[in-house]
């Protein structure tokens, strides 16, 4: 699963996460290994899930102020948990950019934790995030760490026992995306748009709204604005997703291994139809633990928080707790992207990229948000 638990915990550090062909890291020992076997011991593959009695406790939420929430893929949750836990030594661990790859990093402190915010569909290096923050934890300081399940699980099995100093957030994931595969998007791109690619964000937020597959690409000469792009396309097709995932992870059931879980709220409208129109999307937040439950407790204050239950959680992103179908193409299109990566991503694509003005986001998204409230209104 590529969760670094047997990489950090190795004691003469023997191991080594290393690529293979479709850009996933995996473990590699080298021959100087002493045979102590603690990478086995800990390693989530190898051992049986915990079990978790605890009576779930759900919640739909979005963050009162407007900065949070626009920095945020939806309504701010990740933010405004780090708010109401950290203090000002808190070491805070999650996915961020490193140019186009993803690797977990820390920062120390709720202000700095901008990079870690908003989705990034691609599989994370961990490197020497869990080491960095047993030490933080020895210290008697808090750690927080946010991650796919498999990583929050890794992190724990790693730790070998529970600390009150640290909270744990897993996601409802779809997958773990290939970072080769996007680094050869990004050329792709380059070479369509004829532009020199310096950022990209998936999920985008231009002006107030929300698009669930708008990606935002900063490039030398403009910004573009696109949805469903090539990558995406791949991304939730399950194409170039990590073996482990899909229809193969063992996380896609209640049995979480977080304190907390977060999401997108699906459904919303569904769940509670007097947001209907809302221009602001919620997150969905679950207590896993006791100790989640707790933190969640403090998010009133700054974040509209509306109950609702685990059965739609589940009915509205089953993600949660069922397997997603798995790719018949994923087998034949690595295949051809060993050999010939830019090519396989435009074959096994849509063409065109569409291309989002600002006209279109008046009268596709704005003027129907609107109207929508105003008929709201009169129900």
């Amino acid at each position: 699963m590529g969760c670094s638990a047997c990489y950090s915990v190795c004691p003469i550090k023997c191991i080594s996460m290393q690529a293979d062909e479709e850009g996933f890291l995996y473990p590699t020992a080298s021959d100087t290994c002493i045979d102590c076997k603690l990478c086995e011991k800990v390693c989530p593959v190898n051992n049986t899930k915990d079990e978790n009695p605890y009576t779930k406790k759900v919640f739909a939420a979005v963050s009162k102020d407007k900065r949070i929430w626009k920095r945020s893929t939806s309504g701010g949750a990740f933010s405004e948990i780090i708010r109401s836990y950290a203090d000002d030594n808190t070491l805070i661990a999650g996915a961020a950019w490193d140019g186009f790859k993803v690797h977990h990093t820390s920062v120390v402190g709720f202000e700095n934790i901008a990079p870690l915010c908003k989705s990034k569909y691609i599989s994370s290096a961990i490197e020497d995030t869990f080491c960095e923050i047993r030490k933080h934890l020895l210290e008697g300081k808090k750690a927080v760490f946010c991650g796919c399940p498999c990583q929050v699980d890794g992190l724990k099995r790693f730790l070998r026992k529970d600390y009150e100093n640290l909270l744990t957030i897993d996601l409802i994931c779809h997958g773990q995306g290939s970072p080769l595969v996007f680094q050869e998007f990004i050329k792709t791109l380059c070479i369509e748009l004829g532009d020199e690619i310096k950022s990209y964000e998936f999920r985008t937020k231009r002006w107030i709204i929300e698009d669930e597959y708008m990606s935002k690409v900063v490039g030398k000469k403009k910004t573009y604005y696109f949805v469903k792009d090539r990558y995406q396309q791949l991304f939730l097709s399950q194409d170039i997703l990590r073996p482990a995932c899909g229809d193969n992870c063992r996380y896609r059931n209640q049995c979480r291994p977080g304190d907390l879980t977060i999401a997108d709220c699906r459904g919303l409208t569904k769940i509670f139809p007097d947001l209907i129109g809302h221009k602001h999307n919620y997150s969905t937040i679950v207590c896993n633990t006791a100790k989640g439950y707790s933190v969640a407790q403090k998010l009133s204050k700054s974040m509209d928080m509306r109950a609702y239950t685990i059965d739609d959680v589940i009915k509205y992103n089953p993600l949660f707790d069922h397997h997603t179908f798995a790719s018949e193409n994923r087998n034949k299109f690595f295949e051809e992207f060993i050999k010939a990566p830019q090519d396989t991503i435009k074959k096994h694509t849509a063409p065109g990229i569409k291309k989002i003005t600002t006209y279109k986001i008046i009268i596709k998204t704005i003027l129907p948000s609107f109207i929508l409230r105003l008929l709201a209104k009169f129900k």
